[in-house]
C-alpha cells in the first residue's frame, strides 16, 4: 500500500487514459447528485429562510474565503501541477498550510467583532466566529486534497463531496426547521467542512512527516506564489461586489443578489470545477507533447459546451419565471440582477477553463498577472454600478465583463502554450454561430408565450437545447462535436447493457470524455 504521493509524473497511455475515464465517470456521478442536493438546498432553504439571512451569511462568506485562500497560498496547485515529488516534500506544504491556517483561524475569530461593527449587523459576531473554526479544518485537508488529484483518485474525491454536500444540507435543513436564521447555513458550512477533513485523511491513507530542506521546495513555493497571486486578485474580484452591496445598500439587498449568483453559478461550477480537477493533472502530464495536450483540451472543451452553453442561453432568457418558480414570489426582485449576471456568463463556460491551461502549463506569471487586470477592471465596475444598488453592481459587472475582460483574457492566454488564439477561434466559431441562433429563437418564443407556469418553461429548456443543437450541426465543427457526443453516449449506454464495468474495460472503445481526451 502507498503512503506517499505518486513519484512518477510520465504513465503509459494506457493508464492514463484508464485512470482519466474512472475519473470522469466518479466525478460525473458524484456531481450529478451534488446537482441535484444544491438545486434542493435553493429551492427549500429559500422558503424555509428570509433574504435577509442569507445577506447576512454573505457578508461573512468573503472574510471566511479570503482567509482560507490566504492559508493555502497556491500550494495545493502547485503539488498537483508538479511532476515528481518526495513525500518530504509534500510534507513540507501540508505544515506550512496547517501553521497558517492555525494562524489565520485565530486572526479570524479575533477579528470577529471588528467585521460585525464593519457591517452595522451585531448578530454577525457569533457566527463569525463559528467560521473561524472551519479555516483550520479547511488547512487540514487542502494537502491530502491535492494527494488525492495528483494520484488521479478521483472517485474517493467524488465521494467525499457526495457525502459532505448531502450532510451539509441536512444540517441547514434540520437547523432552519428548529431555529430559522443564519444559524441554518453556518451549519451547513462546518457540517460539510468536518466530512471532508475526516474523508480525506480516510481515503488518502497518507501521513506527513519531515518536512524537505528549503532548496528542494523553492520551486514548489515559486510556483504556489504565481498561482496564488491569481487566487487573491480573483478572490477580491469575485467577492468584493458582496462586502460593497452588503455595507452600503443592506442585508436585504446582498441576498437577492448573492441567491442571484449562486443559483446561476452553481450548475455552471458543478460541470466546469470536477472536469477541472480531472483535467488539470492530466493534462500535466501531457505538457511535453503539444499535439495530444491540445487535442485533449479542445474534445473535452468541445464537449462541455454542447451542454453548458444553451443552459446559460435558457436562464438568461427566462430569468424571471425561473427565479420565482424555484423560490417563491418574495425572491422576484433578484430576477433583473440574475439576468445581468446571466449576461457576462455566456462566456464563463469556456472561458473558465482557461485556468486550466495556466495551471497545467505552469505558467504561474502569468496567472497572476492576468488576476491583476482581473482584480482592478472588476472592482472599478462594482464602484461605478453601485449608486444604484445590486443591480447596479450586476449590469457594470456584466458589461464591463464582456466588453473588457473577455477579449484581454482570451488573447492573454493563447499568446504561448500549445493552445493558441487560432486554436481558440477554431472552437469558438460554430458555438458562437449556434448561441446567436439560439438567444433569438428563445426571445421570440418567450415574447409569444408568455412562458410564466411550468409546462412553458420546461418546453423553453427543450427548445434551448435543440435549437443550439441544430443549428451547431450546420458547422463543420459543430457536427464532429454532436458525433462525439453521440458515440461516447451510445459506447456508454452499450456498455451499461451488457452489464459490464468500468474497471474491466479501461482501454477499450471509450465511454467518456476522458478517454476521448487522452486518446
Amino acid at each position: 500500500m502507498r503512503t506517499g504521493p505518486v513519484k512518477g509524473s510520465s504513465e503509459p497511455t494506457t493508464n492514463l487514459r484508464r485512470s482519466a475515464v474512472h475519473g470522469t465517470v466518479a466525478v460525473g456521478g458524484a456531481q450529478a447528485i451534488k446537482f441535484l442536493t444544491q438545486l434542493l438546498s435553493v429551492v427549500i432553504l429559500a422558503r424555509l429562510l428570509a433574504p435577509v439571512d442569507f445577506g447576512l451569511f454573505a457578508m461573512l462568506m468573503p472574510v471566511a474565503a479570503f482567509v482560507m485562500m490566504v492559508q493555502d497560498i497556491g500550494l495545493s496547485q502547485a503539488v498537483v501541477a508538479s511532476g515528481d515529488l518526495t513525500d518530504e516534500q509534500v510534507s513540507t506544504m501540508f505544515w506550512i498550510n496547517a501553521g497558517l491556517s492555525m494562524l489565520l483561524a485565530v486572526l479570524f475569530a479575533v477579528c470577529a467583532p471588528l467585521i460585525a461593527w464593519f457591517f452595522g449587523e451585531p448578530k454577525l459576531l457569533a457566527p463569525a466566529l463559528a467560521l473561524a473554526a472551519t479555516v483550520l479544518i479547511s488547512g487540514l485537508a487542502t494537502q491530502h486534497f491535492a494527494w488525492l488529484s495528483k494520484s488521479l483518485r478521483f472517485g474517493a474525491v467524488a465521494l467525499i463531496d457526495v457525502a459532505s454536500t448531502l450532510l451539509g444540507f441536512a444540517a441547514a435543513v434540520v437547523v432552519a426547521l428548529v431555529m430559522p436564521g443564519i444559524w441554518a447555513l453556518v451549519a451547513s458550512v462546518l457540517a460539510s467542512m468536518t466530512v471532508g477533513l475526516i474523508g480525506a485523511w480516510s481515503l488518502a491513507r497518507w501521513r506527513p512527516g519531515r518536512p524537505a530542506p528549503f532548496a528542494e521546495v523553492r520551486d514548489l513555493l515559486r510556483l504556489g506564489a504565481g498561482l496564488s497571486t491569481f487566487t487573491l486578485t480573483n478572490f477580491f474580484a469575485r467577492n468584493l461586489d458582496n462586502v460593497m452591496i452588503g455595507r452600503w445598500a443592506g442585508a436585504v439587498q446582498l441576498g437577492f443578489y448573492d441567491r442571484a449568483y449562486k443559483l446561476l453559478l452553481f450548475p455552471l461550477q458543478q460541470i466546469n470545477n470536477p472536469i477541472g480537477r480531472v483535467m488539470v493533472p492530466v493534462l500535466a502530464k501531457l505538457h511535453d507533447e503539444p499535439h495530444r495536450y491540445r487535442h485533449a483540451y479542445s474534445r473535452t472543451l468541445r464537449l462541455m459546451l454542447l451542454f453548458t452553453v444553451p443552459g446559460v442561453a435558457f436562464m438568461l432568457m427566462f430569468a424571471k419565471p425561473l427565479i420565482v418558480l424555484l423560490m417563491g414570489d418574495r425572491w422576484a426582485p433578484a430576477a433583473a440582477i440574475f439576468t445581468w449576471l446571466a449576461i457576462a456568463a455566456l462566456h464563463q463556460p469556456m472561458s473558465a477553463t482557461f485556468g486550466w491551461l495556466f495551471i497545467s502549463q505552469k505558467r504561474g506569471g502569468d496567472f497572476g498577472r492576468w488576476g491583476v487586470f482581473n482584480m482592478v477592471t472588476s472592482i472599478g465596475a462594482f464602484a461605478i454600478g453601485l449608486p444604484w444598488g445590486a443591480i447596479g453592481v450586476a449590469a457594470a459587472y456584466a458589461l464591463s465583463d464582456l466588453l473588457i475582460r473577455m477579449p484581454v483574457l482570451w488573447w492573454w492566454v493563447g499568446r504561448t502554450g500549445p493552445v493558441r488564439h487560432r486554436d481558440l477561434l477554431e472552437i469558438v466559431k460554430p458555438f458562437a454561430f449556434a448561441l446567436a441562433g439560439t438567444l433569438a429563437a428563445l426571445y421570440l418564443y418567450r415574447n409569444m408565450s408568455g412562458a410564466v407556469h411550468l409546462p412553458e418553461i420546461v418546453l423553453g429548456g427543450f427548445l434551448a437545447f435543440g435549437c443550439f443543437w441544430t443549428l451547431l450541426a450546420t458547422c463543420v465543427g459543430g457536427r464532429e462535436s454532436l458525433a462525439e457526443a453521440a458515440r461516447l453516449l451510445g459506447a456508454r449506454l452499450g456498455r451499461f447493457r451488457k452489464g459490464d464495468g468500468m474497471s474491466r474495460r479501461g482501454d477499450g472503445r471509450s465511454g467518456s470524455v476522458a478517454r476521448a481526451t487522452v486518446d
